[in-house]
């Protein structure tokens, strides 16, 4: 079943008062026996125009709300993942996309706060860019993903755009949010673009 059907699922089922309140990351390694943590992500932040929505890998970047932006070969579309959500793979310190793609793509802090992940077979990465401090603990019903130090904000002024608060972010016109993760075996595609 897909994160966010599960997460909806689970969501209907809860109190408001409960919403109210605030591994190596090989992931081309498709197989449920691997022992990579996969998990999609939906903020909260109670009363707020981001409240509930799926945080979005597309142009580079992730967002919460709009689409998921992916890609997959032609001579694999049997194969392929659907593609339209975004599933992250990791978060004991550092993070990847779960994608099927030779090589994976590595999410990372840019040295501007943007959350981004790297191009498929490709690890570049702009200069000062940060791969460390993600953590993702397990939860049940839901787990929760945080990166460090900063933590993470939405920008509502840049399309929901997500970014880590380094130093020097001006985080005027953007909103802190708890990102509820919820676990999946599923690969999210084949690449994310």
């Amino acid at each position: 079943m897909k994160p966010s059907t599960i997460l909806v699922s689970l969501l209907s089922a809860l109190p408001a008062a409960i919403l109210a309140a605030p591994t190596s990351c090989g992931s081309d390694d498709s197989d449920s026996g691997s022992g990579v943590t996969r998990f999609g992500v939906m903020s909260a932040r109670s009363a707020s125009p981001i409240h509930l929505l799926p945080l979005n890998a597309r142009n580079g970047h992730f967002y919460l709300g709009g689409e998921t932006q992916s890609y997959c070969p032609e001579e694999q579309v049997q194969n392929c993942p659907a593609g339209n959500e975004t599933v992250l793979a990791g978060g004991d310190n550092t993070l990847a996309l779960a994608v099927d793609v030779p090589g994976g793509q590595l999410v990372y802090i840019g040295p501007d706060g943007a959350m981004s992940f790297t191009p498929a077979h490709s690890a570049s990465m702009p200069e000062g860019s940060v791969l460390t401090g993600w953590n993702y603990t397990a939860g049940d019903p839901f787990g929760h993903l945080q990166w460090f130090p900063g933590g993470l904000v939405a920008c509502m002024d840049r399309d929901n755009q997500v970014f880590g608060q380094v130093e020097g972010f001006n985080s005027t016109g953007c909103l802190g949010f708890d990102a509820l993760a919820i676990a999946t075996e599923e690969v999210g595609a084949w690449q994310y673009t």
